[in-house]
């Protein structure tokens, strides 16, 4: 059966009002019981989140990042957790761990998510390059390396570390982009497993809403982004609740204090 939450959110295709469950995959990841903090949030006071746009843009109202700061804060008010923003627009694993130490490191936090590819394959398809192998793409052995890099010095300094797999890259799931992305998402899946952190997949409720949108209206427009790449309100909640959940967080837990959170944006 499905949650509260799952069930919750709605789109609006034309003047058909289409509802679907948005975490009927995302729970099934879940690990938390109900008034726990999970295990892996035990301790943790400040969360640092690296990303590129897609974290920068989740910072405002209803934006991914900006739901985990507010669930986290309203689950466990006793532990205050400080959820930092480190997404810069157009920045790929190249220019994350350039700016690791200073944007990560030295922030002191007690876990770290990371999210890092979308750009190392998307710009690879610039400037006509239909294969993918453009030169402003990172090619997938320098990418292996520097995720790797950055996992290894976070642990190192005893920081905690959730691995996001990439989101979608155009919602046409068949194209090339989401084909090179998929060997991309391979390699996060292999670092995790070495290093032994969980890796959080955004791939299958992605996936999963897209073609159940697809099949049961027959729309080829976004339904999770603005652009194909970039969050809207509806991906911008995949992405939170997947993380939540990727954490330890029960649907139930977060379908707790929803209300509250959803007065917060409403405020802002």
């Amino acid at each position: 059966m499905l949650s509260k939450t799952a069930s919750r959110t709605i789109f609006r295709i034309g003047t058909t009002v289409w509802s679907t469950a948005l975490l009927f995959v995302i729970s099934l990841q879940a690990l938390g019981r109900t008034g726990e903090i999970p295990p892996l949030l035990k301790g943790v006071h400040r969360v640092v989140c690296l990303g590129d746009s897609i974290t920068q843009m989740g910072e405002g109202p209803g934006g991914y990042v900006w739901l985990v700061r507010h669930y986290l804060k309203n689950l466990y008010p006793d532990q205050t957790i400080e959820t930092l923003n480190a997404g810069i627009s157009g920045h790929k694993s190249t220019d994350m761990i350039a700016r690791y130490q200073r944007d990560v490191l030295d922030r002191k936090p007690d876990l770290v998510t990371i999210s890092v590819g979308v750009n190392d394959v998307w710009h690879g398809f610039y400037d006509n390059h239909p294969l993918g192998d453009g030169p402003r793409g990172v090619p997938i052995d320098d990418y292996r390396r520097n995720v790797d890099t950055m996992v290894a010095q976070a642990q190192t300094a005893g920081i905690r570390v959730v691995m996001l797999s990439t989101t979608v890259i155009e919602e046409d799931l068949s194209n090339r982009e989401n084909a090179k992305a998929a060997k991309y998402n391979g390699v996060l899946r292999e670092i995790a497993r070495a290093h032994h952190c969980p890796f959080v997949d955004f791939q299958k409720p992605f996936r999963a809403l897209i073609q159940a949108y697809r099949k049961g209206t027959g729309g080829h427009d976004n339904l999770l982004t603005i652009d194909g790449v970039h969050m809207n309100g509806s991906g911008n909640e995949v992405m939170a609740h997947t993380i939540l959940s990727g954490l330890g967080i029960s649907p139930s837990e977060q379908e707790r204090v929803q209300g509250e959170v959803a007065k917060e944006a409403r405020l802002r």
